[in-house]
Protein backbone atom coordinates (compact mmCIF):
# COMPACT_ATOMS: atom_id res chain seq x y z
CA UNK A 1 0.00 0.00 0.00
CA UNK A 2 0.99 3.20 -0.95
CA UNK A 3 -0.11 6.85 0.72
CA UNK A 4 -1.34 9.37 -1.77
CA UNK A 5 -2.51 12.85 -0.43
CA UNK A 6 -3.84 10.99 2.68
CA UNK A 7 -5.59 7.59 0.94
CA UNK A 8 -4.04 4.39 0.39
CA UNK A 9 -3.90 2.96 -2.48
CA UNK A 10 -4.92 -0.72 -2.70
CA UNK A 11 -4.23 -3.10 -5.77
CA UNK A 12 -7.34 -5.61 -5.72
CA UNK A 13 -9.47 -7.37 -8.30
CA UNK A 14 -13.11 -7.32 -8.39
CA UNK A 15 -15.36 -9.94 -9.09
CA UNK A 16 -18.75 -8.98 -10.25
CA UNK A 17 -21.08 -11.09 -12.68
CA UNK A 18 -21.84 -9.62 -16.05
CA UNK A 19 -24.89 -8.06 -15.13
CA UNK A 20 -23.08 -5.83 -12.51
CA UNK A 21 -19.79 -5.65 -14.66
CA UNK A 22 -22.76 -3.54 -17.42
CA UNK A 23 -23.99 -1.65 -14.70
CA UNK A 24 -20.16 -0.11 -13.27
CA UNK A 25 -19.45 0.18 -17.05
CA UNK A 26 -22.52 2.45 -17.71
CA UNK A 27 -21.77 4.20 -13.63
CA UNK A 28 -18.33 5.17 -14.94
CA UNK A 29 -19.48 6.46 -17.90
CA UNK A 30 -22.95 8.08 -16.65
CA UNK A 31 -19.99 9.84 -14.04
CA UNK A 32 -17.33 11.07 -16.49
CA UNK A 33 -14.86 9.44 -14.11
CA UNK A 34 -13.03 5.94 -13.90
CA UNK A 35 -13.25 3.00 -12.47
CA UNK A 36 -11.00 3.59 -9.38
CA UNK A 37 -12.98 6.80 -8.01
CA UNK A 38 -16.27 5.17 -9.12
CA UNK A 39 -15.62 1.84 -6.58
CA UNK A 40 -13.72 3.76 -4.22
CA UNK A 41 -16.44 6.20 -3.76
CA UNK A 42 -18.74 3.25 -3.49
CA UNK A 43 -16.76 2.05 -0.58
CA UNK A 44 -16.65 5.45 1.42
CA UNK A 45 -20.72 5.36 1.29
CA UNK A 46 -20.51 2.08 2.73
CA UNK A 47 -21.13 2.14 6.53
CA UNK A 48 -18.03 0.91 8.24
CA UNK A 49 -20.14 -0.95 10.96
CA UNK A 50 -22.08 -2.66 8.41
CA UNK A 51 -19.76 -4.61 6.49
CA UNK A 52 -21.00 -7.94 5.19
CA UNK A 53 -20.06 -11.24 7.02
CA UNK A 54 -20.94 -13.11 4.03
CA UNK A 55 -18.68 -12.35 0.65
CA UNK A 56 -19.81 -15.82 -0.95
CA UNK A 57 -21.63 -15.00 -4.25
CA UNK A 58 -18.55 -12.76 -5.37
CA UNK A 59 -18.28 -14.45 -9.31
CA UNK A 60 -17.36 -13.55 -12.41
CA UNK A 61 -14.24 -12.49 -14.57
CA UNK A 62 -11.58 -10.60 -12.00
CA UNK A 63 -11.42 -7.09 -13.00
CA UNK A 64 -8.17 -5.70 -11.72
CA UNK A 65 -8.17 -2.29 -10.04
CA UNK A 66 -6.90 -0.02 -7.53
CA UNK A 67 -8.92 1.59 -4.96
CA UNK A 68 -8.30 4.43 -2.89
CA UNK A 69 -9.23 3.95 1.44
CA UNK A 70 -9.09 6.41 3.87
CA UNK A 71 -7.08 5.68 7.14
CA UNK A 72 -10.28 4.86 8.84
CA UNK A 73 -11.37 2.69 5.99
CA UNK A 74 -8.01 0.79 5.95
CA UNK A 75 -8.07 -0.11 9.48
CA UNK A 76 -12.21 -1.05 9.30
CA UNK A 77 -10.92 -3.25 6.32
CA UNK A 78 -8.44 -4.89 7.80
CA UNK A 79 -10.07 -5.65 11.03
CA UNK A 80 -13.02 -6.95 9.31
CA UNK A 81 -10.78 -9.14 7.55
CA UNK A 82 -8.95 -10.75 10.21
CA UNK A 83 -12.03 -11.46 12.00
CA UNK A 84 -13.89 -13.09 9.39
CA UNK A 85 -10.95 -15.09 7.97
CA UNK A 86 -12.10 -13.20 3.97
CA UNK A 87 -9.57 -11.59 1.46
CA UNK A 88 -10.36 -8.17 0.49
CA UNK A 89 -10.82 -8.78 -3.11
CA UNK A 90 -14.01 -10.68 -1.78
CA UNK A 91 -15.34 -7.88 0.70
CA UNK A 92 -14.59 -5.38 -2.04
CA UNK A 93 -16.80 -7.30 -4.57
CA UNK A 94 -19.34 -8.16 -2.27
CA UNK A 95 -19.42 -4.54 -1.21
CA UNK A 96 -19.78 -2.78 -4.85
CA UNK A 97 -22.02 -5.93 -6.02
CA UNK A 98 -24.49 -5.31 -3.42
CA UNK A 99 -24.11 -1.24 -4.12
CA UNK A 100 -24.72 -2.44 -7.75
CA UNK A 101 -27.76 -4.70 -7.90
CA UNK A 102 -29.55 -1.38 -5.96
CA UNK A 103 -29.20 0.08 -9.39
CA UNK A 104 -31.72 -0.28 -12.60
CA UNK A 105 -30.48 -1.93 -15.47
CA UNK A 106 -28.37 -0.02 -17.86
CA UNK A 107 -30.27 0.71 -21.35
CA UNK A 108 -29.04 -1.03 -24.21
CA UNK A 109 -26.30 0.05 -26.11
CA UNK A 110 -27.25 1.02 -29.62
CA UNK A 111 -26.32 -1.69 -32.28
CA UNK A 112 -23.50 0.35 -34.39
CA UNK A 113 -25.47 1.82 -37.18
CA UNK A 114 -24.72 1.09 -40.63
CA UNK A 115 -22.24 4.19 -42.77
CA UNK A 116 -23.95 6.40 -44.69
CA UNK A 117 -23.82 5.23 -48.30
CA UNK A 118 -23.13 8.46 -50.61
CA UNK A 119 -25.32 7.64 -53.23
CA UNK A 120 -24.46 10.71 -55.01
CA UNK A 121 -20.82 9.76 -55.32
CA UNK A 122 -21.26 6.40 -56.97
CA UNK A 123 -23.51 7.67 -59.08
CA UNK A 124 -20.59 10.22 -60.21
CA UNK A 125 -18.60 7.21 -60.40
CA UNK A 126 -20.70 5.29 -62.38
CA UNK A 127 -21.44 8.11 -65.20
CA UNK A 128 -17.43 8.51 -65.26
CA UNK A 129 -16.74 5.11 -66.04
CA UNK A 130 -19.57 4.47 -68.32
CA UNK A 131 -17.75 7.70 -70.50
CA UNK A 132 -14.49 6.61 -70.00
CA UNK A 133 -16.39 2.57 -71.82
CA UNK A 134 -18.66 5.07 -74.38
CA UNK A 135 -15.15 6.46 -75.07
CA UNK A 136 -12.98 3.32 -75.84
CA UNK A 137 -15.73 2.04 -78.07
CA UNK A 138 -15.72 -1.78 -78.73
CA UNK A 139 -11.77 -1.55 -77.39
CA UNK A 140 -13.44 -1.08 -74.38
CA UNK A 141 -11.77 -3.85 -71.77
CA UNK A 142 -14.51 -6.87 -70.26
CA UNK A 143 -13.28 -6.01 -67.32
CA UNK A 144 -14.60 -2.72 -67.41
CA UNK A 145 -18.28 -3.46 -68.77
CA UNK A 146 -18.54 -6.26 -65.65
CA UNK A 147 -17.68 -3.70 -63.23
CA UNK A 148 -19.72 -1.21 -64.89
CA UNK A 149 -22.57 -3.83 -64.42
CA UNK A 150 -21.52 -5.09 -60.68
CA UNK A 151 -21.80 -1.25 -59.90
CA UNK A 152 -25.39 -0.56 -61.36
CA UNK A 153 -26.49 -3.59 -58.99
CA UNK A 154 -25.21 -2.38 -56.08
CA UNK A 155 -26.39 1.02 -56.84
CA UNK A 156 -29.68 0.04 -57.63
CA UNK A 157 -29.98 -2.39 -54.33
CA UNK A 158 -28.33 0.91 -52.02
CA UNK A 159 -31.23 2.60 -53.74
CA UNK A 160 -33.92 0.58 -52.83
CA UNK A 161 -32.54 0.09 -49.29
CA UNK A 162 -32.03 3.45 -48.68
Amino acid sequence: MTERQGLFTVQTSLHLSPENRARLEHLVRERHSNPPDVVSHILADYPLTQLPRDTNGTEGEPIHIRIYLTPEQRAAFEAHLAEHKTTLSALVSRVVADYLTTLPPPPPTPSPSKPKVDLAKRRADLARLKARRDEAGKDAPAWLHAYIAQMEVELRRLEREG
